[in-house]
């Protein structure tokens, strides 16, 4: 089971990089990598060993003993933000998920010149994936809030899409890119 170190946010979303993580936890790596190409309309690309190893913060030597049983994933993580108008003049804000996936990814392991050397990860498409999906209170459910009984309307705020690569080594997972953007055009049939 991987367990997420808690993240200061800004940090996060300017690049910043989580100390050294014990096994089981989640790491974020700066986006200024070596070498990592990616395209997620197809999930193929190449990440450099250099930025595998300083993500995990392995020496040479484990990099290239570890290599084999390093897997990444392609994240696409979408969150729609709602405001919520219930009975009583209650307001509440409320968050779904309209569709995010995980795309496990197919690796490669690519030698570089000379004996034991190891260039990087040649990602050439999606294995096995993940989907989830939740639907959005509508008027005459139960409010969200207790001190409201019933959704009267629901008005869409903004919509939050996360994109990130990570690369995984037994139970712990580092994130070598990460780009987040925000929309306020509602979804399609809105």
């Amino acid at each position: 089971m991987i367990r997420p170190i808690a993240f200061a946010a800004a940090g996060l979303l300017a690049g910043g990089i989580v100390a050294p993580a014990a096994a089981g936890e989640i790491r974020f790596y700066p986006a200024a990598a070596a070498e990592i190409r990616f395209d997620p309309a197809t999930k193929t690309g190449f990440v450099d060993a250099e930025d595998v190893r300083k993500a995990f913060g392995w020496d040479a030597a484990t990099l290239a003993r570890n290599a084999p049983d390093v897997g990444f994933t392609y994240h696409l993580g979408k969150e729609e933000i709602y405001t919520v108008f219930c009975d009583r003049d209650v307001r509440a804000e409320v968050s779904r998920n309209p569709g995010s996936t995980s795309d496990s990814l197919i690796v490669v392991v690519t030698a570089g010149p000379g004996a034991g050397s190891l260039e990087g990860f040649r990602l050439t498409g999606a294995g096995a994936g993940a989907s989830s999906i939740e639907a959005l209170p509508e008027a005459g459910h139960p409010c969200p809030d207790e001190r409201g009984k019933v959704v009267r309307r629901v008005t869409y705020v903004h919509t939050k899409i996360t994109e990130a690569l990570s690369a995984e080594f037994r139970d712990t997972q580092a994130y070598l890119t990460r780009n987040q953007t925000v929309s306020t055009s509602p979804p399609a049939g809105d």
